[in-house]
């Protein structure tokens, strides 16, 4: 079992969906860490976003995730239903998620989430993604997962997100894969190569 500190282990880890894609992969991830993912496209990123999440399949190896762990995974693409008559205020409410206290995001809140822009509705799943449920991170470890969080977004969103990643407390892990060194650098994740935890002993 690893350290009281670490969240996620993998070791020779390989993953997939109906085989294994991606690994041998050995990772560790401990509390409160701010981690960039940075790789190609198609090198597996996402893919291991969702394996973390039980989302798809370890074949082989050894993976490890903190027993009591909350997690938030915001996925890279998510579709709206259309119609969908759902307000960002009902959206946060169904999450059980107080919207942070933003002008930009007040702004969408009343309206209805089919009629939002691809960049509006990338900023509510952001600010929801980025504000844990109450008690997450405080009682218990919490695990946020931005999938290229950057996707859609002007520059004065990127620096609300920023603003939002700074916000998060100790016990609350960042991990995003992407490709947006601005946005990397300012919220202060460390860059981790994907290639750099390939074949790892």
């Amino acid at each position: 079992m690893p350290s009281a500190d670490v969240i996620v282990a993998l070791d020779q880890a390989s993953l997939g969906v109906e085989r294994a894609l991606v690994g041998p992969l050995s990772l560790i991830i401990p509390m409160g860490a701010r981690l960039a993912i940075t790789g190609p496209n198609g090198s597996g990123k996402s893919l291991l976003l969702k394996a973390i999440a039980g989302q798809v399949a370890v074949f082989s190896g050894d993976f490890w995730r903190y027993p009591k762990l909350t997690l938030m995974l915001l996925a890279q693409e998510s579709m709206r239903r259309d119609p969908w008559p759902l307000s960002g205020h009902d959206w946060f409410a169904a999450m059980g998620i107080v919207p942070p206290e933003l002008p930009r995001l007040a702004a969408l809140l009343p309206k209805r989430i089919d009629s939002l822009s691809g960049g509006q509705w990338q900023l509510l799943r952001l600010a929801a993604a980025l504000t844990p449920p109450a008690g997450a991170g405080v009682k218990v470890p919490h695990l946020v997962m931005l999938d290229e969080p950057a996707n859609h977004l002007d520059q004065a969103v990127k620096q609300i997100a920023v603003e939002l990643m700074k916000e998060l407390s100790q016990n609350v892990t960042l991990l995003m894969p992407g490709h947006d060194r601005g946005m990397i650098d300012a919220c202060g994740a460390k860059s981790l190569p994907l290639e750099a935890c390939l074949d790892a002993a």
